[in-house]
């Protein structure tokens, strides 16, 4: 099999997915087994997507391994907690959307492992808005990490293959990180490296997180036999009276037309790393995006053409982001909620509890001028010291970010804030009045540590406050933190069977989006550990049935 482009276009498929990330490969798989025969397109060389660079994880609420355990995680619960999330003015179709969401997460993720995929449940992870009504604990699913060379040839085009990382779980990226503050997360971190130096040993190429999914799903797609077309990109949508007919590809500068005579799943992501849509769509330019490169809006572009609506275009998945050079990022996901360290804005003050969901903090920064004006993550000697955070705890990688001017260090508070630029006396007070806080662990400007989420990736053996910690032991650090994002969350408008809609809210015929090619179910809320990936193999799982049961391009209800 030719990992690159398994055979020619030019017949022996019926439904064309344009993308090879979780969205699209849970589409194909869902409609190879509906008997449909599926073929993938992948702009890229690298086949994964953004997910192949994610934590890989998927908040299916009321799952199997759930029910299996015990668990009293009722679908009613759930539905309660996205009807907070969406609001009371949430349309009939967004709310449809949430439900169909609901009604078919578990059956997806059911489908996989009866292909065979390994599912791990995190029992301990909180939902994301652990105040709202409904929110619980453990309703996010990953795949067990695996082997890579079990994918063949398959292996050398997996998107961030020479990444040589441990394969760990989502529950041990905390430990993983506290190694250094007692004996159990030192047990576990030393566990995490005796795996991994003993798998390679063994000839194995682990793989875990986004990359361990992806490949689990690409397992399946090849036992399948679903053909995969890299470096073939969509250029544009056939239509003929008002029914998608197929696609127009691009491959070596070479253009073709594919039929699709049962249709066309976009499942190529958002339009993250492409500046004109975003100034267009959103207003600004300057972004520190963590999506796959290729993340430019293809599919947008095509569906808009031929009269697709949109929707939450102006929105993003947020994620404070570290900037490390001119153009190298790094997730700011668990150091934020750590005792020692606070975020101040231009002016040396503190805005938000630190802690909250990367959605709600990301999207604070942006409002609070976080992309107009460096922000900075403060820290102390103890902080770096105590935990390891493979960006920071590096000395070479200290040293290759105070080179680029986005980390900073001064023997003093008011020596660090004229590294930065800020008012001395208002980043000494603004450290003086949250040691304070630390002291005491009660915040009484934001409240941080105060929910479950916010201890989540706290230091459990830090008190009063497990999030709270003192910042007084120099030399003292500071990092830039911008308002970075996984990857815009509008796109495409859509109907709850993932059908794209037009202008006047009517369906497509034999067009479908799922992921962040379409708008998200949740509108612009982030339920959970995995809401971004768990809704686009959802989505991409509705989409395939739906096209299943309407075969040839004949409307159907």
């Amino acid at each position: 099999m030719n990992a690159g482009r398994d055979r020619a276009p030019g017949g022996g498929f019926d439904f064309i997915v344009v993308g090879s990330g979780a969205a699209g490969l849970v589409g194909a798989i869902s409609a190879r087994l509906a008997g449909l025969r599926p073929l993938i397109i992948e702009k890229s060389d690298r086949w994964g997507g953004t997910t192949a660079m994610s934590g890989g994880v998927l908040w299916i609420p009321a799952n199997d391994a759930m029910i299996a355990e015990g668990v009293d995680d009722l679908v009613e619960r759930a539905r309660t907690y996205l009807a907070g999330l969406l609001g009371p003015d949430a349309s009939e179709r967004e709310r449809a959307k949430a439900e169909a969401f609901l009604d078919n997460a578990p059956a997806m993720a059911r489908m996989l492992a009866g292909e065979g995929l390994q599912w791990v449940r995190n029992r301990d992870h909180p939902d994301y808005y652990p105040e709202v009504d409904g929110a619980g604990f453990g309703r996010t699913l990953e795949a067990a990490p695996i082997d890579g060379h079990r994918l063949g040839e398959r292996l050398a085009t997996l998107r961030g293959v020479e990444l040589d990382v441990p394969a760990l779980t989502s529950d041990q990226f905390g430990p993983a990180v506290l190694t250094k503050t007692g004996i159990r997360p030192a047990m576990v971190g030393a566990g995490i490296m005796l795996r991994h130096y003993r798998d390679k040993l063994r000839g194995r190429k682990p793989l875990g997180s986004g990359r361990g999914l992806i490949a689990s799903l690409m397992l399946i797609v090849d036992r399948l036999e679903i053909p995969v077309c890299l470096s073939t990109a969509l250029a544009d949508l056939t239509i003929e009276r008002g029914a998608i007919t197929g696609v127009v590809v691009e491959h070596d500068g070479q253009r073709e037309t594919l039929p699709a005579p049962a249709g066309v799943l976009l499942a190529a992501g958002g339009f993250a790393h492409n500046p004109a849509l975003r100034r267009e769509l959103q207003g600004f330019a300057a972004t520190w995006s963590n999506a796959a490169p290729d993340d430019q809006g293809d599919a947008l572009v095509a569906a808009r053409a031929i009269g697709a609506d949109t929707e939450l275009l102006d929105d993003c998945w947020w994620m404070p982001t570290l900037e490390i050079g001119p153009d190298t990022r790094a997730l700011a996901l668990g150091l934020r909620a750590l005792p020692g360290s606070i975020v101040v804005d231009h002016h040396g003050k503190r805005y938000m509890d630190e802690a909250r969901s990367y959605m709600a903090t990301g999207r604070i920064m942006r409002e609070h001028g976080a992309a107009e004006h460096r922000h900075w993550l403060i820290m102390d000697e103890r902080f770096l010291s105590r935990h390891i955070f493979p960006e920071l705890s590096p000395s070479s990688a200290r040293a290759a970010m105070m080179a680029s001017g986005t980390l900073k260090r001064g023997e003093t508070i008011v020596e660090l804030a004229a590294a930065c630029g800020l008012d001395p006396a208002a980043l000494s007070a603004t450290v003086e009045r949250f040691n304070g806080f630390a002291g005491a662990g009660v915040d009484d400007d934001f409240h941080r540590g105060a929910t479950a989420y916010d201890r989540y990736w706290a230091d459990p053996a830090h008190s009063p406050n497990p999030s709270l910690g003192a910042i007084e032991r120099p030399p003292f650090w500071a990092a830039v933190l911008r308002p970075g994002d996984l990857g815009t969350n509008g796109g495409v408008k859509t109907d709850a069977a993932g059908r794209v809609l037009d202008g006047a809210d009517r369906p497509i015929d034999g067009l479908y989006a799922a992921g962040n090619a379409s708008g998200s179910p949740f509108r612009r809320s982030y339920p959970g550990a995995g809401a971004t990936i768990g809704a686009a193999a959802t989505y991409g799982y509705i989409s395939a049935q739906h096209a299943a049961r309407r075969r040839v391009n004949a409307p159907s209800d």
